[in-house]
Protein backbone atom coordinates (compact mmCIF):
# COMPACT_ATOMS: atom_id res chain seq x y z
CA UNK A 1 0.00 0.00 0.00
CA UNK A 2 3.28 2.39 0.78
CA UNK A 3 4.63 1.70 -2.52
CA UNK A 4 1.46 2.53 -4.63
CA UNK A 5 0.86 5.55 -2.89
CA UNK A 6 4.38 6.81 -2.94
CA UNK A 7 5.56 5.84 -6.22
CA UNK A 8 2.80 7.88 -8.18
CA UNK A 9 4.22 11.18 -5.80
CA UNK A 10 7.86 10.81 -7.04
CA UNK A 11 7.01 10.17 -10.52
CA UNK A 12 4.67 13.36 -10.89
CA UNK A 13 6.71 15.12 -8.92
CA UNK A 14 9.92 13.91 -11.01
CA UNK A 15 8.00 14.86 -14.56
CA UNK A 16 6.51 17.78 -13.16
CA UNK A 17 9.22 19.80 -11.90
CA UNK A 18 12.29 18.23 -14.46
CA UNK A 19 10.08 18.00 -17.87
CA UNK A 20 7.80 20.17 -17.17
CA UNK A 21 9.31 22.78 -15.53
CA UNK A 22 6.50 23.25 -12.70
CA UNK A 23 7.32 25.48 -9.57
CA UNK A 24 6.96 23.58 -5.99
CA UNK A 25 3.66 25.50 -5.08
CA UNK A 26 1.88 24.20 -8.11
CA UNK A 27 3.21 20.54 -7.84
CA UNK A 28 1.72 20.94 -4.04
CA UNK A 29 -1.51 21.76 -5.26
CA UNK A 30 -1.36 18.76 -7.48
CA UNK A 31 -1.02 16.20 -5.03
CA UNK A 32 -3.11 17.37 -2.67
CA UNK A 33 -5.84 17.25 -5.37
CA UNK A 34 -4.59 14.02 -6.86
CA UNK A 35 -5.28 12.89 -3.63
CA UNK A 36 -8.19 14.63 -2.58
CA UNK A 37 -6.85 15.73 0.41
CA UNK A 38 -7.86 18.85 1.85
CA UNK A 39 -5.75 18.82 4.83
CA UNK A 40 -2.59 18.44 2.44
CA UNK A 41 -3.91 21.73 1.06
CA UNK A 42 -4.24 23.76 3.93
CA UNK A 43 -0.68 22.67 4.59
CA UNK A 44 0.27 24.16 1.83
CA UNK A 45 -1.38 26.91 1.56
CA UNK A 46 -0.12 28.08 5.29
CA UNK A 47 3.32 27.12 4.57
CA UNK A 48 3.72 29.17 1.11
CA UNK A 49 1.52 32.29 1.89
CA UNK A 50 0.07 31.97 -1.51
CA UNK A 51 -2.76 30.63 -3.21
CA UNK A 52 -1.13 28.82 -6.28
CA UNK A 53 -1.59 25.38 -4.44
CA UNK A 54 -5.06 26.22 -3.93
CA UNK A 55 -5.29 27.02 -7.41
CA UNK A 56 -3.46 23.55 -8.81
CA UNK A 57 -5.80 21.61 -6.21
CA UNK A 58 -9.36 22.87 -8.13
CA UNK A 59 -8.14 22.22 -11.20
CA UNK A 60 -7.10 18.41 -10.57
CA UNK A 61 -9.52 17.41 -7.86
CA UNK A 62 -12.65 17.73 -10.06
CA UNK A 63 -10.67 15.49 -12.68
CA UNK A 64 -9.54 13.00 -9.84
CA UNK A 65 -13.31 12.51 -8.61
CA UNK A 66 -14.35 11.72 -11.68
CA UNK A 67 -11.68 9.22 -12.81
CA UNK A 68 -12.36 7.23 -9.40
CA UNK A 69 -16.45 6.90 -10.09
CA UNK A 70 -15.51 5.36 -13.86
CA UNK A 71 -12.66 3.54 -12.39
CA UNK A 72 -14.66 1.45 -9.81
CA UNK A 73 -17.53 1.56 -12.24
CA UNK A 74 -14.94 -0.56 -14.90
CA UNK A 75 -13.11 -2.61 -12.01
CA UNK A 76 -16.65 -4.14 -11.30
CA UNK A 77 -17.76 -4.61 -14.64
CA UNK A 78 -14.05 -6.25 -15.24
CA UNK A 79 -14.41 -9.17 -12.82
CA UNK A 80 -18.39 -9.82 -13.19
Amino acid sequence: GSLITFIPLVVVGCIARGVYKINFLHIMGLFSGGYTDPPALAYANNSTGNDAPAVAYSTVYPLTMFLRVVTAQLLILCFL
